[in-house]
């Protein structure tokens, strides 16, 4: 943001900085967009709201479930709002499929299997198809027909903002969103091409930026010199370029922590009993408790330990001289005991360019696959028209507060 305002490529939010004040602003663990929105909407830690990642396991069982807005343990700023009888359009924010009910507008953002059911009220799904409204790219295309995912980028983007303008003018609201998920796929898929001058994609990549700042300037015109507005600005997590992916199942399985039934895993049911723990994506290691898995063999009078044993084997884990992991994190050491039982045991934080997968399937411990960008926790950001509301220390669970505050001084 801060570079490509200076260089030219994104002109109106360089006019837009100057209203007021950008900051780095710290996120969750793990780094991801469900449980960061999440925390976004709900200004509560993962310990309080619920959501631990894209994927959990179900009680007591190996099976895969995919948390969604009905798992939320907390309301939405938005249903707040609606008790001070103000209304809110959201646009495309993430995790908050099927969307259900709220005092306005919303339109889900991924994962979304039904378009249908990502929208209330649901008489506004004729306009979405009218408009052709998608919600998202199909991003395997960004492993070898990365002009076809660029083109789908400007795409889903443009008819995003015509049907941002159609609820600007169709609805009152006190509080609107509107959410950019284009620029994580093209991060993921196209990071290289940002710095390199001579990659083969990169003024695509400053195109798709360009864009952006065309759409963020039509909105800010809209508010230009009025009292009654303020905008804020801000980022789900940071990025950085991916040197390798680490897989922290095979990890487990060479320092003797996991095993499976047989060495063509398909999925974690083929765990064993000897196994005492295993890794979800991205960064999330589960102790194997007898209590609390079907396999389980640990007792709680040996989790400390185990524990211990994998803080060490991870602080040390190294590729080549390069300490991979910035810092291990106990569950209580990062999230509210509400829900501390359904937290993972233990978070991983990787150095810039280690992406860290469970790698279920994975033979070895770390590798290179079509992505050239990841996530990170530190150097997401925020901007504000009201600089002198924010913290000192800017993170993603303050941000409801200061929607809050900006709200209250319009009333």
């Amino acid at each position: 943001m801060e570079k490509f305002s200076h260089q030219g490529v994104m002109p109106e939010v360089r006019e837009i900085l100057q209203t007021g004040k950008m900051v780095p602003m710290s996120v969750t663990l793990p780094e991801i967009s469900s449980v960061s929105w999440s925390s976004f909407m709900t200004g509560a830690n993962p310990g309080k709201h619920g959501i631990f990642g894209f994927v959990d396991l179900k009680k007591r069982s190996y099976e895969y479930t995919f948390p969604g807005f009905r798992d939320l343990k907390i309301p939405p700023f938005f249903d707040e709002l609606g008790e001070r009888k103000m209304r809110s359009v959201i646009i495309n924010l993430p995790s908050t499929y099927p969307a259900r009910k709220i005092p306005g507008v919303l339109i889900s953002g991924f994962v979304v299997p039904d378009l249908k059911r990502a929208v209330y009220p649901e008489y506004y799904f004729p306009v979405l198809e009218k408009y052709g409204y998608e919600v998202d790219v199909d991003a395997t295309k960004g492993k070898d027909k990365k002009m076809e995912l660029l083109s789908d980028l400007h795409y889903t983007l443009k008819v995003r903002k015509q049907v941002a303008d159609f609820f600007w003018n169709k609805e009152k609201w006190d509080l609107f969103m509107f959410t950019i998920t284009g620029t994580d796929r093209l991060h993921h898929f196209l990071y290289d091409a940002y710095a390199d001058s001579n990659h083969q994609y990169h003024d695509e990549f400053r195109m798709y930026y360009e864009e952006i700042d065309g759409i963020i300037g039509e909105f800010f015109e809209k508010i230009k010199g009025k009292d009654e507005f303020e905008l804020i600005m801000l980022s789900d997590h940071g990025f950085v370029g991916l040197e390798k992916e680490v897989y922290i199942n095979p990890i487990l399985r060479k320092n003797g922590f996991f095993s499976t039934e047989t060495s063509e895993v398909t999925s974690l049911a083929e765990i064993t009993s000897d196994s005492t723990a295993f890794a979800l994506d991205p960064s999330r290691i589960f102790i194997h408790l007898k209590d609390r898995f079907p396999k389980g063999r640990v007792n709680k009078n040996d989790y400390n330990r185990i524990r211990q044993e994998l803080k060490q084997l991870f602080e040390n884990y190294q590729i080549g001289s390069t300490n991979v992991i910035k810092k291990v994190y106990f569950k209580e050491e990062i999230y509210d005991h509400d829900l501390l039982d359904s937290a993972p045991d233990i978070i991983l934080q990787s150095q810039y360019g280690y992406d860290l997968k469970g790698g279920l399937k994975k033979k070895s411990e770390y590798g290179r696959t079509h992505f050239k960008g990841m996530h990170s926790k530190d150097n997401a950001f925020f901007f504000t028209t009201r600089p002198e509301l924010v913290p000192e220390n800017m993170t993603i669970f303050d941000v409801k507060n200061h929607i809050f505050q900006l709200l209250n001084l319009k009333n």
